[in-house]
């Protein structure tokens, strides 16, 4: 039934959807055509929807952005996301309408433009959680402990991140040290700095400035917002 009123809601928006009921359906349906988006259920007959996201990459080679679909408490569902690669999650308690939107949205590429991130941070619990929020969303979010590591990442034009997420309380002084480097060297002039700490006090607009970092928000759900608009 959950199949059928979601096709039904896609086709009345316009979105041209196929179903399918279980592996064997899906397999022919990806034989017979190229898809854009596929939305996987996360309790499937066969096996679980994160598994199905894993088949699809690993073994079907899907091009596709696949999101999990879920009943499930959206906490659960995020780390679903983050451990099995998906490109975002559907939450079916927020209705048929919303599912509909983010499908829309995910195909104008108007939502999840998919960017690179590189966290650089202690390991917190703020960072962790912050990580699970940018890979629900569909980007790729690429962690560093010290400003060493961190430095690998960014000279390496394969994972060079659009954006450099840095810590002030990263050991080592890190966020100063990746600040004036990533700053200071035009090859990286496409990366933006954004400064951000879990700790309220923090003086982070004063650093942004003095460590010549483009912006500098809260690492907490009260930043996420701003650091959403500037991946957008």
């Amino acid at each position: 039934m959950t199949v059928q009123l979601i096709s039904e809601a896609l086709s009345a928006a316009g979105i041209v959807a196929d179903s399918a009921g279980d592996l064997a359906s899906l397999d022919e349906r990806l034989d017979a055509n190229t898809y854009d988006v596929v939305l996987v259920d996360v309790n499937m007959p066969e096996m679980y929807g994160d598994d199905v996201v894993e088949f699809l990459r690993v073994q079907r080679k899907v091009s596709a952005r696949l999101f999990l679909y879920s009943d499930l408490p959206e906490q659960e569902l995020m780390e679903k996301v983050r451990v099995s690669g998906a490109d975002g999650y559907v939450a079916k308690s927020q209705g048929l309408e919303a599912a509909v939107e983010t499908i829309r949205d995910a195909l104008e590429g108007e939502l999840h433009a998919r960017r690179r991130v590189l966290l650089v941070d202690g390991g917190d619990a703020a960072g962790l959680q912050l990580k699970a929020e940018l890979e629900a969303r569909g980007h790729e979010v690429i962690t560093a402990g010290d400003a060493e590591s961190a430095t690998k990442v960014i000279l390496k034009k394969k994972t060079r991140p659009d954006v450099a997420l840095l810590d002030v309380a990263a050991p080592s002084g890190s966020a100063e040290t990746l600040s004036r480097f990533i700053k200071g060297n035009s090859l990286f002039a496409g990366i933006r700095v954004v400064l951000c700490s879990a700790d309220a006090q923090a003086p982070l607009e004063r650093l942004a400035k003095e460590y010549g970092a483009d912006a500098a928000l809260a690492k907490n759900a009260q930043g996420l917002p701003q650091l959403l608009a500037l991946l957008a």
